[in-house]
């Protein structure tokens, strides 16, 4: 969706009035649904303040917060990127995500369209520049400067409000498709002279790039909240719950104090955030994964994305079953599969990969590719039999074995007796087994937004849909 794209929601057959801001109804959908669900989706973007991934992990503030809110609820976190900022509260209205956790300051206009929760934070526009174009001191130095800002930002807002009180200024917008770096990283390497951003995330860049100069304040101060679709009064009631519970909680102050005090933390994650972008590899091994990849027909993104999750990139481990290496392999697995020395990380990243292409071709019966990938992955983490005897139980249950959502449904009841117990069936973590399935998927979304190429594999019959 391009930004600034006008949203229309179709609310089955009685049509859709526009709401401010030339958005549609939003949709019908509020905490029982996602209990029932089991899951909360999550819309935020990439940054070190708020979402992005450091040595295969997800982290953020944001992140961290709203991951603490989903455990306690016991419930599957998914998390929704938007091609841009402007494009958060449609997405929000369509369903395509249930709470908006992007450090969104609350202000009049978007009161309007969501519902906020209280506020967890403060903070304070500021104007950032460098030694050689540094920026103003006083709001009257800002009259008639071009300032670099996201589109449909507070920070678009702040200005375009200071342009009416008689403080014009040039707004240049950043355009978040092409660009992968921030306005701030444009100011600071040169290419622009001059933005706005939280006074708080200006202290943090600082210590990164200790050209940039802080000048005046544009806006008082704001506070910082979740968004949710206004029709979601129990979610925002559940929310604020949390929120209040956890406000000057050691848990908050400590995941602020991580996020927001530790200079050297934020150095570490911006360099390695930076590198994701500007060098184009997920790991050291990305060479065996993308031969592997044209090997097998799987995609190479999907195998790091699951070496990420069975062994965190360390070559040496070895798993109390037995289990070794890279994607955790088991030795007779790896015989079966043509390979013996699985210690060595090339060897090992092929034997995975040809076991899930064997699994890719056991599912082919599958309802749709995207059911047929994600039985592929379950059962290369919980084993064939296990998968069988949850296509079976969906059977037995009135479902289609064929339908991820029916096999995943019948996986975690796997975990109660009065299933497990039955004749020719097993005990089996099921709802560790979903799990881990969301988690390869979603990793692999990053992997695939990172490293945007089909040359690595131009012969693969296993490139995944997107997770969702």
């Amino acid at each position: 969706m391009a930004a600034g794209a006008t949203v229309v929601v179709l609310l089955g057959a009685t049509g859709c009035s526009l709401l401010p801001g030339g958005i549609g109804r939003p949709i019908e959908r509020d905490l029982p649904d996602l209990l029932e669900r089991d899951t909360l989706r999550v819309i935020t973007r990439n940054h070190p303040l708020t979402y992005y991934l450091y040595r295969g992990t997800r982290r953020g503030f944001d992140f961290e917060l709203i991951q603490k809110f989903a455990q306690e609820q016991n419930i599957f976190l998914e998390v929704v990127i938007p091609p841009t900022w402007s494009d958060m509260i449609p997405y929000l209205y369509e369903g395509k995500g249930d709470i908006i956790c992007s450090m969104m300051s609350i202000t009049a206009e978007r009161q309007e369209l969501v519902s906020f929760t209280r506020p967890y934070l403060d903070v304070q526009q500021v104007t950032v520049g460098t030694e050689a174009e540094p920026p103003p001191q006083t709001l009257d130095e800002l009259k008639g400067r071009t300032v670099l800002i996201r589109k449909d930002s507070s920070y678009d807002e702040r200005l375009q409000h200071l342009r009416k009180e008689g403080v014009p200024t040039n707004l240049e917008y950043h355009d978040e498709i092409i660009e992968v770096e921030d306005p701030v990283q444009f100011v600071a390497r040169g290419r622009a002279a001059l933005t706005v951003v939280d006074d708080a995330i200006a202290r943090l860049e600082q210590h990164f790039y200790p050209g940039l100069e802080i000048g005046v304040a544009v806006s008082d101060p704001e506070e910082i909240g979740w968004a949710v679709r206004p029709n979601s009064p129990e979610l925002l009631a559940a929310l604020n719950e949390f929120l209040e519970r956890h406000n000057r909680s050691a848990f908050f102050n400590i995941l602020k104090r991580r996020y927001f005090d530790n200079a050297d933390r934020f150095l570490r994650h911006r360099t390695a955030y930076n590198a994701q972008f500007q060098d184009g590899q997920i790991s050291r091994y990305d060479e065996f994964f993308q031969e592997a990849g044209r090997a097998t027909g799987i995609d190479w993104r999907l195998l790091a994305a699951q070496a990420y999750h069975e062994s965190r990139f360390y070559p040496e481990k070895v798993s109390w079953a037995g289990a070794v290496g890279l994607m955790q392999v088991m030795p007779r697995t790896a015989r079966a599969m043509g390979v013996t020395d699985i210690y060595d990380p090339e060897k090992n990243i092929l034997a995975g990969a040809r076991y899930m292409r064997r699994l890719y071709m056991i599912y082919n019966d599958s309802a749709t590719e995207d059911d047929r990938i994600r039985m592929t992955i379950a059962a290369y983490n919980a084993g064939i039999g296990h998968l069988a005897n949850a296509r079976r139980l969906a059977t037995e249950l009135g479902g289609d074995p064929t339908q991820w959502k029916d096999v995943a449904d019948a996986l975690s009841k796997l975990e109660q007796p009065e299933y497990y117990q039955k004749d020719g069936y097993a005990f089996v973590r099921g709802r560790t087994v979903r799990r881990y399935v969301a988690d390869v998927l979603h990793r692999y979304e990053i992997f695939s937004s990172l490293i945007d190429t089909q040359e690595d594999h131009p012969d693969s019959t296993l490139v995944l849909a997107q997770a969702g």
